[in-house]
């Protein structure tokens, strides 16, 4: 059996919801032992706040959490904090991503944790970061998207502020975290040091938006609002078809007069009002008029053979119903089956990296709360009459 690129490394992590697990998620769809630390009363948010699957499963829980163990473990007594020990001692990758100062208070931060395992890599996965005003504060991805400028420069030009539909900086913020943690383990290979690791859905927020952030940082112009448009390059958006929607790109002029020719407008290509990109993007609502007016009157897929046989650039704009049968969707292997034992047959989503030679994925469902405590605990050193005293005391479930 080929050993997975991560399988040498043990990872706890103390995270709910989306961006922290989604990270532990990564690690260890790649063959790290991803520990799950758990409030026993309810444990992650997740499992409780999203809509339910058939046996009382999310489905957000249950995809990001997969190939994880789960240990029920109440951090705020001095009883669980001193078992946490113990499997911090054994630990390669501590993932925290309480809000600024839980840490501290809770006494697991890294100055209390780094002398039990200088070789520990201790990744802080904050909202904001860990210095500034705003380091304290609790933060979710939507209001990151407010602050960090996202929203500002998202939604149709004479509306307000949109927010993007999926949570994208959760995302972005938990593979930054992930590839601080991997980078932090190769250099603990080569010098024996541990470190502390930071990561911030801020950071990868205006990292996200920096092919427009720089240009505003070079000239002073804020893109503004612009819909599915591009604020530079015209025409780059969506246009509304018979019976959809269809996405165009014409990033370039030599793609100009094929796209006129594919719309069966030649005399666009050589209109001076639309001719160069400087003009076209001068000329912005005249040229989007005449467009609508004329991707209405096909449907979506003949505009896609049409713009593809000019090799004019497009997509279709997928509801999430037609991702499922989007050829491309489907090559990309992203959305695949699982066999859950309490969920039961679900459709969910795949590692997003392919390795040719140790390729990771789904090897086990997500598990249940406290749901490995004992085994874990073990594996600790921790004696069975030790495990049924701290259960009793309600300090593991």
């Amino acid at each position: 059996m080929t050993r997975l690129p991560l399988s040498r490394y043990r990872v706890l992590e103390l995270a709910h919801l989306i961006a922290g697990p989604v990270c532990g998620m990564y690690l260890a769809d790649m063959g790290a032992d991803v520990i799950k630390i758990e409030q026993p009363s309810g444990g992650d948010a997740s499992r409780a706040v999203y809509e339910q699957l058939p046996g009382g499963e999310s489905p957000v829980f249950v995809t990001v959490n997969r190939n994880k163990r789960s240990v029920a473990l109440d951090l705020s007594r001095p009883e669980g904090r001193r078992v946490f020990a113990r499997l911090v001692g054994r630990a390669d990758v501590i993932i925290e991503a309480y809000r600024g100062g839980v840490a501290e208070r809770l006494g697991i931060d890294y100055g209390r944790l780094a002398p039990i395992n200088p070789r520990l890599v201790y990744c802080s996965l904050s909202a904001f970061g860990p210095s500034g005003p705003w380091r304290d504060k609790p933060g979710l991805d939507m209001l990151v998207q407010a602050m960090g400028g996202l929203m500002a420069i998202s939604g149709e030009p004479e509306g307000g502020p949109v927010l993007c539909g999926a949570p994208v900086v959760d995302t972005i913020g938990a593979l930054l975290a992930a590839l601080g943690i991997v980078t932090a383990l190769l250099h603990r290979e080569s010098t024996g040091e541990g470190q502390r690791v930071d990561a911030s859905l801020l950071d990868g927020a205006l990292l996200a938006h920096a092919a427009r952030l720089s240009v505003f940082l070079v000239t002073g112009q804020d893109p503004g609002r612009h819909g599915s448009a591009h604020p530079y390059i015209v025409p780059f958006q969506a246009f509304a078809a018979r019976d959809g929607w269809v996405y165009v790109a014409v990033w370039i002029d030599k793609l100009w007069e094929p796209f006129c020719a594919a719309i069966e407008r030649p005399a666009l290509a050589t209109d001076p009002r639309f001719a160069t990109r400087d003009s076209r993007l001068a000329n912005r609502k005249e040229l989007i008029g005449i467009l609508e007016g004329v991707f209405c009157e096909q449907t979506v897929q003949e505009w896609m053979a049409r713009l593809e046989a000019h090799n004019v650039l497009c997509a279709p704009v997928n509801r999430y119903a037609d991702l499922l049968d989007d050829p491309q969707v489907r090559a990309s292997g992203m959305i695949v089956e699982q066999e859950h034992p309490r969920a039961g047959h679900i459709r969910t989503l795949n590692t997003p990296v392919r390795f040719q030679k140790t390729p990771g994925g789904i090897r086990g469902p997500a598990p249940a709360l406290g749901e490995h405590t004992d085994g874990v605990l073990r594996e600790a050193g921790v004696e069975a009459a030790e495990i049924a005293r701290l259960r009793g005391l309600k300090v593991i479930a």
